[in-house]
Parts: structure tokens; sequence; C-alpha cells
């Protein structure tokens, strides 16, 4: 297990942890300390990262290296390679993958054109869009254009996603 000790670390703070033996991998590390310095300098980061139970595994098409992120409530464990019992599978290329992660513009194109492959998250909607919440960049560091680009990409597919939702509601509905 590889921790990090961050200075003026509050009490209330979910704890982001490297879980394995030997040398992690490069994408787990940088997602330790994107999560880390997120939470450690926006209290509301901790609080989402807080609501969110469950697993969600990226995987880079790049030297086929991945990382598992599973969401405890109070801790963030990092693990590297793939979750078979993930909740969530996203996989492309390593720059899509970090646009994705830091909610990025242009997501909801890679994932529609087939760049980013993302398997399970119609199954588990509100986990799909905490940890979507959880994992977009601080609105304190967006600009004030792509915050806007950003916040109508996410209105238009989470009304996609309720479309579909209560369209497959009612296709079962009436069987």
């Amino acid at each position: 297990m590889v921790e990090t000790g961050l200075a003026g670390m509050r009490s209330d703070m979910v704890k982001v942890t490297i879980e394995q033996s030997g040398e992690p991998s490069g994408l787990a590390m940088i997602m330790q300390q994107y999560f880390e310095q997120n939470i450690r300098d926006f209290s509301y980061k901790s609080r989402q990262a807080g609501k969110i139970d469950g697993k969600m595994a990226f995987e880079a098409v790049e030297g086929d290296v991945g990382v598992t992120l599973s969401f405890k409530g109070e801790r963030i464990e990092i693990t590297d390679g793939c979750a078979d019992d993930a909740a969530m599978f996203v996989r492309g290329g390593i720059f899509d993958l970090t646009g994705i992660a830091t909610g990025g513009p242009g997501t909801l194109g890679k994932v529609l054109s087939g760049k980013v492959q993302v398997r399970s998250a119609w199954k588990h909607p509100l986990f799909a869009l905490r940890v979507a919440r959880f994992m977009r960049l601080p609105k304190e560091m967006q600009t004030g254009n792509a915050a806007t680009i950003r916040l109508t990409g996410w209105k238009l597919a989470a009304g996609a996603g309720a479309a579909i939702l209560l369209g497959l509601a009612a296709y079962f509905a009436m069987r």
C-alpha cells in the first residue's frame, strides 16, 4: 500500500491510497495525485467522493495499462489492473482517458464516436454521474468558456440518459 502524507490534511478528508505491493504504474500515481490535490484544495470534492460507493476500471490501450478505482465512502483505493467486478469500464487512448477523467471537452463525442468505450454505465447511471462529477476539474480551475461548454455537454448527456431510461422502462412495462 502506498500512502502519501499530505501536510495540512483535514481529518474529515477522504483518503486516497494505492493498494499494491511493489511499484505502482504511472497511471495509478497520476490518479492518486489528481484526487489528493482536489480533495485537499476543494472541500466539496471530499464530500462528493464520500458519497460514492463502487468500482470503476480505466484501461489505456497504449501498453495495456489499467487501474481500478474503488470508491468506499471515506477512502478511495487505486489498484493496478482492471477488476472484473467493476461497475463501469472505460477504455481508450491515454490522452482521451485523461480528458475524460478531468471532465474535459468533447467527452460525449469521444464516447459516441467509439474512440472511448464505456461499458456498464447504463446499468449504474447514478454511480457514473457521481464519479463524473467528482472527477471533473474543479469549477474554480475552469475557464469561463470551457466551463459553459462542459456544463452544456453534461446537461445534454443527462437528458439523453434520462430519455433512454424512460424509453427502456416503457418498453419493459409494455412486455
